[in-house]
């Protein structure tokens, strides 16, 4: 998986046609360039929140039809997805009939979540289908040049060498939500994680400054920030943000394995609780050999600092 730094939208695609024409000519070149002579079937569609797409049956190498799909998002880079797989084995005949009432699904206002997709589809949660853009270093002066209401969002913290995500939900008018649980007193990063089963925790609604240096300290260098995207969006951003506000009153108890902020952030985007730091046990593993030192324990639980000394700090940057 590579991440790519995010550049202010355009309306076109390298100047020539209009971008739904430009699109719609890509995708179906990435038909051709993916599957040849296996693909039987495709049709192209818009989805009711405006993102393209095309759908193919797929023959299989030993018998049967797979149904897959790929897509276009403007604000990628790349902006045409990898293929994934929506359905398991299957006839010609019941690919056609899925993609029939696939098209009427995404088509209908709201769609819905990976959690309840159509019956006989299935859309992939994983790290290898999360797309990580960077977001230019300017979106600490301007959180709304950059991010749209909804946007998934992580800001990158190092521990002794180790990379981890902070992740959020940019609420606009820079307000993001973001799950952390409440402050740990530990002497060791050992202790940390041990507490980190079932601790209590809060849906925060902050101020960018206080999301952004919830878990790092604050320096002349300010973190980088990403923006996290599913290939499908299956959710607007106001459901995005609604979604949010629901797990505020919900969500009460955190665990680093299994309801962490990437759960929360995922969950809202796509239905689904999944985490990108936690897909494998190397950074849960590498967190318990790491020299347990006071900043290696404050990095993984809420900063202890007073919540009112953040909007003093923003003010004076």
């Amino acid at each position: 998986m590579t991440t790519t730094t995010i550049q202010p939208s355009s309306s076109s695609i390298g100047g020539f046609g209009t971008a739904d024409e430009n699109i719609r000519i890509l995708l179906m070149a990435s038909v051709r360039n993916e599957f040849g002579d296996s693909c039987i079937f495709s049709r192209l569609g818009v989805t009711a929140l405006g993102q393209h797409y095309v759908l193919i049956t797929r023959k299989r190498m030993f018998g049967g039809y797979t149904t897959h799909m790929i897509t276009a998002n403007m604000r990628n880079r790349p902006f045409i997805s990898a293929p994934f797989k929506v359905s398991g084995s299957q006839s010609l005949e019941e690919s056609r009939d899925l993609i029939d009432r696939l098209s009427r699904a995404l088509a209908r206002p709201g769609m819905f979540g990976f959690d309840d997709p159509p019956v006989g589809t299935s859309f992939p949660v994983g790290k290898e289908f999360i797309q990580l853009d960077e977001v230019p270093v300017e979106v600490h002066d301007d959180q709304d040049k950059y991010l749209e209401k909804g946007d998934e969002i992580f800001c990158e913290v190092n521990v002794s060498g180790v990379k981890f995500y902070h992740s959020g939900i940019y609420a606009g008018n820079g307000g993001v939500y973001h799950f952390v649980c409440d402050p740990q007193e530990s002497e060791s990063l050992a202790e940390a994680l041990a507490v980190f089963s079932g601790v209590s925790a809060q849906v925060m609604h902050d101020t960018w400054f206080e999301y952004v240096y919830a878990l790092v300290e604050v320096s002349d260098v300010p973190p980088r920030i990403f923006r996290a995207s599913h290939p499908l969006i299956c959710r607007s951003g106001d459901q995005i943000v609604k979604c949010a506000e629901h797990l505020q009153r919900e969500l009460g108890t955190y665990d680093i394995r299994r309801s962490n902020c990437q759960h929360f952030s995922s969950e809202c985007s796509s239905g689904v609780p999944f985490s990108y730091d936690m897909t494998s046990s190397f950074k849960y593993l590498a967190c318990t050999v790491l020299k347990p030192t006071s900043t290696v324990v404050n990095a993984m639980t809420r900063s202890n600092k007073d919540r009112s000394s953040f909007a003093s700090s923003s003010t004076s940057s």
